[in-house]
């Protein structure tokens, strides 16, 4: 396969996704919520990491398939730290969900950065927004969301499905926007390069 041709594959796979955060902060309630499009409110403690995929409409005829990975958030767990980089791997976004009424699942942020690849889009989102008192409801993430690089912030209740829905639709569109650009830029490498790279290929081929 041609490196402009491995481009345009992965331009096609289906967006990756992965929930970080403190245990009890609603990632799993977040994630429910918006794969089965309706209020969850049975989750359970996830065991190391739990798989959920979808297919969302972000417009006429645009469809996009998605993978979510949402990793457990108990110390037993954010301790198996090579696991979680080699999960995290290939993410084209990154769901930081911290509990309003918790301020230091927010401070605890940091540590679920370090299992991030570098060129993961990031998004800081703040649950049960419902039960957050007057206070803690009107704390600005603007500060937060430049400190741990996101691209934006959000604030949620799990039992607002259109809200959840449309965080969604935000975060994939950022996302599919971002991955264009790159792909718009590796598209102008690939076609500026001088002709004589193009027999590299079948020379490794024949001698190597």
């Amino acid at each position: 396969m041609s490196f402009f041709n491995s481009i345009l594959s992965n331009q096609n796979k289906p967006l990756k996704l992965v929930i970080l955060g403190e245990g009890g902060v609603g990632k799993t309630t977040f994630a429910k919520t918006f794969v089965n499009n309706r209020f969850f409110s049975e989750a359970t403690q996830t065991i190391a990491i739990e798989f959920h995929s979808k297919i969302f409409s972000i417009g006429i005829d645009t469809n996009v398939k998605i993978q979510i990975w949402d990793l457990g958030g108990q110390e037993q767990f954010k301790n198996m730290r090579a696991v979680f980089r080699k999960f995290c791997e290939g993410t084209d976004g990154a769901l930081l969900c911290f509990d309003l009424t918790d301020i230091g699942s927010l401070f605890a942020i940091p540590e679920w950065l370090e299992f991030l690849e570098n060129d993961a889009q990031r998004f800081l989102i703040g649950t049960k927004y419902d039960i957050a008192t007057i206070e803690e409801r009107n704390i600005n993430l603007e500060t937060f969301q430049q400190k741990f690089n996101c691209v934006s912030s959000f604030k949620c209740t799990a039992k607002d499905v259109n809200s959840i829905e449309n965080i969604f639709r935000q975060i994939i569109i950022s996302i599919k926007d971002f991955k264009e650009k790159q792909f718009e830029q590796l598209s102008e490498t690939v076609m500026k390069r001088p002709k004589w790279m193009d027999f590299i290929p079948s020379y490794h081929k024949e001698f190597g």
